[in-house]
């Protein structure tokens, strides 16, 4: 499966699962024991929040074995998520890593706010503080979330590993949020 292959079966899933219409789901346990012999081959990799009302899977009516999902608050990544990516592309072959954030995101509007934070939480405000190049306070919530959905890709993008594989034509990096109202996901990269 190629990249524009990929993007396309999430885009109709997301359409699926809007519409409140999903696949019916193999999750027999005949179907759990041939991907246990035969592997995971996801079409896709997914960094997400861990927000959860966004559960991946579910907004792109996804079965077992099919989505390679990482999910951190506020979708940001570090060095731990970009080895999981990585893997994603060398081992398991994916053609396609899409950065999906979304609408009210709990951790932006932390960073927005400010306040006091333990040493861990700081480092999750500060890399989302990144993508407003310290201006976080002039941006209203939905400006943030979008901005930092494209940091994350950028991210993602400078990787040297992915970087070869974007250039060597085996993957595409896309963008999109999902709208809680809708249950639509845009892509907007």
């Amino acid at each position: 499966m190629n990249s524009e292959e990929a993007l396309k079966i999430l885009i109709l899933g997301n359409i699926r699962y809007a519409a409140g219409e999903p696949s019916i789901m193999n999750v027999s346990a005949e179907f759990r024991s041939e991907l246990l012999k035969e592997g995971q081959h996801p079409f896709a990799a997914i960094v997400g929040c861990s927000d959860s009302r966004v559960p991946m899977e579910l907004i792109f009516d996804a079965g077992l074995g099919e989505l390679f999902v990482i999910r951190t608050a506020g979708n940001v990544v570090g060095d731990i998520e970009l080895g999981s990516l990585e893997y994603a592309v060398e081992v398991l072959k994916t053609p396609l890593i899409a950065v999906i954030g979304h609408q009210e995101c709990g951790a932006v509007k932390e960073a927005i706010h400010g306040g006091k934070f333990s040493k861990s939480m700081r480092v999750l405000i500060d890399e989302i503080c990144r993508c407003s190049d310290g201006d976080i306070c002039t941006c209203n919530q939905e400006e943030i979330e979008d901005k930092n959905i494209l940091h994350t890709l950028s991210k993602i993008a400078l990787n040297p590993i992915i970087s070869k594989a974007v250039e060597e034509g085996k993957l595409r990096l896309a963008a999109g949020k999902y709208s809680m109202e809708t249950g639509l996901v845009s892509f907007f990269k």
